[in-house]
């Protein structure tokens, strides 16, 4: 093979297998809408319920007498 036909082996095989795109860029907007997903599923849920009144238990354990 020579140069020339390295050449027309190289534009035949861009039409069979079409150079990668930019996968970063890609990751960035699934990562992104993702993220945005999330502040607004935050923010819908926080206008639909409120939370509930805090609660404390006071528990108390039977005490057994010292012994002297």
């Amino acid at each position: 093979m020579d140069r020339r036909d390295l050449e027309l082996l190289d534009k035949q095989m861009t039409h069979i297998a079409p150079a990668p795109r930019g996968t970063g860029v890609l990751m960035l907007a699934i990562a992104a809408v993702f993220f945005a997903g999330i502040a607004v599923g935050d923010t819908l849920s926080a206008r639909q319920s409120k939370p509930p009144p805090l609660q404390t238990a006071a528990v108390s354990l039977p005490v057994a007498p010292l012994a002297r």
